[in-house]
């Protein structure tokens, strides 16, 4: 290429370039609350969503496009957020060497092998892959405590606190955005074990305050991990505050004092037509009382029922009556200062029945 050819086409670089310039500066400004970049619109997708979502028992080309298949569904909906059960039941859907893989991803599971002898390909690292093509965040969701629905670990024991941050640092070295517990800390209906190797279940009937005390150790120190980890950490509470105070989860001290999460996200599962004869805000009345409680710097997302939608639930039959509950219930949240939602769960984007209000969501 000659000389003279070069400086011809810098030139028609240079033209080009200053052309675009001028055309940013005269560009309408939109500003960042009118495009809404900042609010969370997260959806959580359960163990119980892997099979419904063609994700269980299936090669690596299959799994990859069935992820893809839901994460543009997901991304047709607006969803910036895919909160991943990493960890349902003491559990793995990445390569650990330390915990078993999840019975619900692979019939292969066994408790007695590492997930990473089990797996042929990285569950989790291949989901990840494919959410960065929707810029679409992953938030790894865990349940600290639960084996099974009757085996629980102690949240008392300073060794299975231990087993969780041995979880959480194994999943820091993923490219995620953030650790994300829910509501099951004192909640077996079974009873509790001293380690995961423990087969001795026994009752666990501590004051709440206990709990919560006991709770509060793993939150902190989790938190703590986190920040270390440049990584976001949130809780997302049952809706009902008496619950969550008698089951070890001090909302209290999370909304009103620093050091313990990022963010709240309260399963406000109801609708404002609560009741057997209905009329009663529910949901209102509920997100007034986490409110109200806030006064630290965490954001504040309301966790949705997009499960409810269209069916008609024995004294909440609000969910029937109305396919726009999920469209105003965002809104509601919004003009209440709330940074967001979460969605339950992955696999109800695909069900009939709230077909309508999802329909309604993208009007």
């Amino acid at each position: 290429m000659t000389f003279k050819l070069i400086k011809k086409r810098i030139i028609a670089s240079l033209t080009i370039l200053a052309t675009l310039i001028t055309w940013i500066s005269c560009a309408p400004v939109v500003s960042a609350a009118s495009t809404n970049t900042d609010d969370m619109r997260g959806i959580w997708l359960s163990f119980n969503d892997y099979a419904k979502l063609g994700m269980s028992d299936v090669d690596e080309v299959t799994y990859i496009e069935n992820v893809d298949a839901f994460l543009d569904t997901a991304s047709s909906y607006n969803f910036n957020t895919v909160f991943l059960h990493v960890r349902s039941h003491d559990d793995a859907i990445w390569k650990s060497e330390t915990f078993p893989a999840s019975a619900y991803l692979t019939k292969d599971a066994s408790r007695d092998v590492s997930a990473a002898d089990t797996y042929d390909y990285d569950p989790l690292e291949l989901f990840i892959q494919e959410a960065a093509n929707y810029d679409i965040e992953v938030h790894a969701w865990l349940n600290p405590y639960r084996i099974s629905l009757t085996e629980y670990l102690d949240p008392g024991k300073a060794a299975n606190q231990k087993r969780v941050k041995k979880a959480v640092k194994e999943l820091a070295k993923y490219d995620i955005a953030g650790i994300h517990f829910d509501d099951y800390f004192y909640h077996s209906q079974g009873g509790y074990v001293k380690n995961y190797k423990s087969k001795k279940v026994y009752e666990k009937n501590i004051t709440p305050e206990k709990k919560r005390a006991n709770v509060n150790k793993l939150v902190s120190s989790v938190y703590a991990l986190c920040q270390k980890k440049d990584l976001v950490f949130g809780i997302s509470p049952q809706g009902n505050y008496d619950n969550d105070m008698n089951s070890g989860a001090d909302v209290l001290t999370w909304l009103t004092q620093e050091g313990y999460i990022d963010y709240l996200a309260p399963q406000i599962y109801w609708t404002n037509d609560y009741g057997p004869e209905g009329g009663t805000a529910m949901y209102t009345e509920r997100l007034a009382q986490f409110e109200s409680m806030h006064t630290n710097e965490a954001k504040m997302y309301t966790g949705l029922a997009l499960y409810r939608c269209g069916v008609d639930f024995t004294y909440d039959h609000g969910w029937i009556k109305s396919n726009k509950n999920m469209k105003k219930q965002i809104s509601e949240a919004k003009k209440a200062g709330w940074n967001g939602y979460i969605m339950f769960s992955a696999a109800y984007l695909y069900n009939k029945e709230t077909a309508k209000e999802r329909a309604n969501l993208i009007k």
